[in-house]
């Protein structure tokens, strides 16, 4: 169980950084690759932590690990749901090649995957609930830059952060999203728990 767990983390990390990667290069090869528009992307961003948690996470299997990986594990399983959550709600439309397999990894198999690592191999240690808002500390990070890069040179990743729409409107869809955030860092948290009468 302990070695098939980190194989299936390394596999999943792979087939994600692929994907990123895959996408990078396809910009690259048609000349529309612009790296800090690139790497601007939620999505992108947000793929490649959810990497870097499943890689430190398979070094850790069959043994505690630290709170701050946990804290990384969770945030990329709450930011991951909210790709794969807009994306197939609001951003669908927008795309001309939805079931590409890259983009069925990263605005599908991504979140899938955290999700089910975080409930299929939780914290042995309940974290604290006072850890919780700083699973949106980077989503809100992001926001900022964004919108100072989108009142600057007009480049904004999503329709809804266009500046044309009013920051009343960005607040209100981002103030949403945070709410959710928070939610589901709650509820993921609550889910594993019952860790806490398990043994070391």
């Amino acid at each position: 169980m302990v070695r098939t767990l980190a194989v299936a983390r390394a596999l999943v990390a792979a087939l994600m950084l692929l994907a990123v990667g895959r996408l990078a290069w396809q910009g690259i090869a048609d000349g529309s690759f612009v790296p800090w528009n690139f790497f601007g992307y939620f999505t992108i961003q947000n793929n490649l932590i959810g990497v870097a948690a499943l890689a430190i996470a398979a070094r850790y299997v069959g043994r505690e690990r630290p709170e701050w990986v946990e804290l990384l594990r969770l945030t990329a399983a709450v930011t991951l749901t909210i790709v794969v959550t807009v994306y197939w709600t609001l951003l669908l439309p927008t795309d001309d090649e939805p079931w590409a397999w890259t983009n069925l990894v990263v605005h599908g198999l991504s979140g899938v995957a955290l999700v089910a690592d975080w409930l299929v191999d939780g914290p042995r240690r309940p974290l604290p609930w006072g850890l919780l808002p700083w699973v949106m500390a980077y989503p809100l990070l992001w926001v900022a830059v964004t919108l100072v890069r989108g009142a600057t040179d007009g480049w904004f990743p999503y329709p809804f952060l266009d500046p044309a729409n009013g920051y009343a409107a960005i607040a209100m869809v981002v103030g949403g999203i945070v709410v959710a955030g928070l939610a589901l860092g709650a509820l993921y948290m609550r889910a594993t728990r019952w860790r806490a009468l398990v043994p070391a």
